[in-house]
């Protein structure tokens, strides 16, 4: 998790580790039925044991005295890897997310373990961290019509927001606008400002949303409880986060950037070069937990901070054809961006870069051995400018 496809360049295979988790005997509860039989409790009183008979009972605690003093079986040893400072279990499945959903392969024999089946389109993640998977889902104005909120019979509509929880769907979580004119009719309530920009809802087109992990302070799962972003093809990044219960959401920015496209059909209704749009969070050095957002459109990509605040901008040579691939090319620790389009393949190298605070320090050093060297040399220039006495001078004098 999180898992999302929309097109083939989506189906990933991911290696991970699973580990057997011994099943939890229920309690029996008085009155209740228990149907499944491995929810079965356990019997305390089988038959043939009469438990009114205290000989028995005492041969019987005896019994089971004797046996737990007995060596208990050694744990299966489970192999990891480490660097004496991080551990990490060694893969033994592989995950892969395909269109149907996620299915789970172990290594060595090739079996399944286990499927999940997830509905195409929006993303599937775990967004309010009470470990239960959610479904958010946006849409663009080709297709409200046939979009369908899970869980429900309601049309899904552009400009909307609809995030449902559970597989298959228990309850919704929130529904919230991602578009600049909603906010300002709807939730600043000054209707003057929208008054006369309309958005084309037909021609309206959005990306995936992605989660971007947050703390909060508590320990959550990987891939689970972070701000949810959503990208419009107008270049408006717009975040939220869930609300302090789970349910509903936060607003907490929006950002107009240039990751704008298009992808209107031509007169003849077909669509020669489709322009495939990137959201995606990633760390901007290796093995590093703060992520950043980068989006980009057809001509513009932009690397936003989790808090909203514009990084950096990337001129784009030509339309993506497919979504920027981010990895480290040159082996430096940095993550880097690759760029494919109908003319060919690009690169764009992540280079270091001096901070402010580096070059504050730096001066704030040469200040300080300038202040010594000054004050190391002041005393030497006061006593030369002192008239010395001479030693006959000195000799007449104390005579006298």
């Amino acid at each position: 998790m999180p898992h999302h496809w929309d097109r083939r360049e989506d189906t990933s295979l991911q290696l991970a580790n699973f580990r057997r988790h011994k099943r939890k005997t229920l309690k029996k509860t008085p009155g209740k039925v228990t149907t499944c039989p491995s929810h079965k409790p356990v019997e305390h009183n089988p038959p043939g044991k009469d438990s009114s008979n205290k000989i028995a009972s005492m041969i019987g605690k005896a019994a089971d005295y004797a046996g737990s003093a007995k060596s208990k079986k050694r744990s299966l040893y489970i192999p990891t890897i480490t660097n004496h400072t991080q551990v990490w279990w060694v893969p033994n499945v592989v995950v892969a997310h395909q269109k149907e959903g996620i299915e789970v392969v172990h290594l060595a024999s090739g079996r399944t373990i286990c499927k999940l089946h997830l509905l195409e389109g929006g993303l599937h993640a775990d967004i309010n961290g009470d470990g239960v998977l959610d479904h958010v889902q946006v849409v663009g104005g080709n297709g409200a019509e046939q979009t369908v909120v899970s869980g429900s019979m309601e049309v899904l509509k552009p400009c909307w927001a609809v995030a449902t929880s559970g597989v298959p769907v228990r309850e919704q979580l929130f529904n919230a606008s991602i578009c600049h004119y909603h906010f300002n009719i709807f939730q600043h309530g000054d209707f003057a400002r929208s008054f006369g920009r309309t958005a084309d809802a037909g021609s309206l087109e959005v990306a995936t949303p992605i989660l971007v992990h947050t703390d909060d302070g508590h320990r959550h799962r990987k891939g689970s409880h972070g701000d949810v972003i959503f990208l419009t093809n107008q270049g408006e990044v717009t975040s939220y986060s869930p609300g302090l219960h789970g349910n509903d959401a936060i607003w907490r920015w929006q950002l107009s950037t240039g990751a704008t496209w298009s992808n209107l059909p031509s007169p003849s209704g077909m669509i020669e070069n489709v322009v495939v749009p990137t959201l995606k969070p990633f760390p901007l050095r290796a093995n590093d937990n703060k992520e950043v957002i980068i989006a980009a459109g057809d001509q513009e990509a932009v690397v936003i901070s989790g808090g909203g605040s514009m990084l950096t901008s990337i001129e784009l040579p030509g339309s993506p054809t497919h979504a920027l691939v981010l990895e480290d090319l040159s082996g430096d620790g940095l993550t880097d961006v690759i760029l494919v389009t109908s003319g060919g393949v690009y690169g764009f190298v992540q280079s270091r870069q001096p901070g402010a605070l580096f070059f504050s320090t730096l001066v704030g050093c040469l200040m300080v051995i300038m202040a010594v060297l000054f004050v190391s040399q002041h005393p030497n220039s006061i006593n030369k400018g002192k008239p010395r006495t001479s030693a006959d001078h000195r000799h007449i004098g104390s005579s006298q």
